[in-house]
């Protein structure tokens, strides 16, 4: 079974229209194999990185560029291992500083912070407290996780997020490409005025 059409479309057109970093895919279907390497090659083929969610194996398995992992240095390790040097690492460290230290030292390529879940509206001021302290202090890169407006994002991107990733239900909304679009435009705002 093949990725939905509607899905195909839409990040087709964010990845064409938007400074797009990476892709991360997602899914506990039993489809995955299929599905993953399916959209693995779309994001391949217009030259961005896809990264695989929580599956070293799938990862390896399809020739993803890496893997995004929870915070444990023992997956990570594993994941090095299998995946290489020269393959994307990152972890989500949630609103853990002590996490994010722990597995930049062991070598993430990225280390994420906000909340797992969107819609926790009292997270937004941590992460951005988070991004600031990380971007003074540390070289590995950060994202801030779960951003789903604009504002957010720019907030985010002033306060020194390298990168910025979107809410994983966002892919499920008509107005995805809009969202996206705006996002994308008040991070390179952001960083113009910066």
């Amino acid at each position: 079974m093949r990725p939905s059409a509607q899905l195909v479309s839409r990040l087709t057109h964010a990845i064409a229209s938007t400074d797009t970093a990476s892709v991360l895919l997602c899914s506990d279907s039993p489809r995955t194999n299929d599905d993953s390497a399916s959209l693995l090659a779309l994001v391949q083929e217009s030259g961005v990185a896809c990264l695989v969610a929580n599956d070293t194996t799938l990862a390896a398995r399809i020739g993803a560029d890496g893997v995004h992992l929870p915070p444990d240095t023992t997956l990570y390790a594993e994941a090095r291992k299998t995946l290489g040097a020269e393959a994307s690492i990152g972890v989500f460290c949630g609103f853990s500083r002590d996490d994010a230290m722990r597995l930049a030292e062991a070598g993430a390529d990225y280390v994420a912070f906000g909340p797992e879940y969107e819609g926790n509206s009292d997270a937004i001021d941590q992460r951005a407290e988070l991004i600031a302290w990380w971007s003074e202090i540390f070289v590995v890169p950060c994202v801030a996780w779960n951003v789903g407006n604009a504002e957010e994002a720019a907030r985010s991107a002033a306060r020194g997020a390298d990168f910025v990733a979107p809410p994983l239900g966002l892919w499920d909304d008509d107005e995805s490409p809009r969202v996206i679009a705006e996002i994308d435009r008040a991070i390179r705002a952001s960083r113009r005025t910066a």
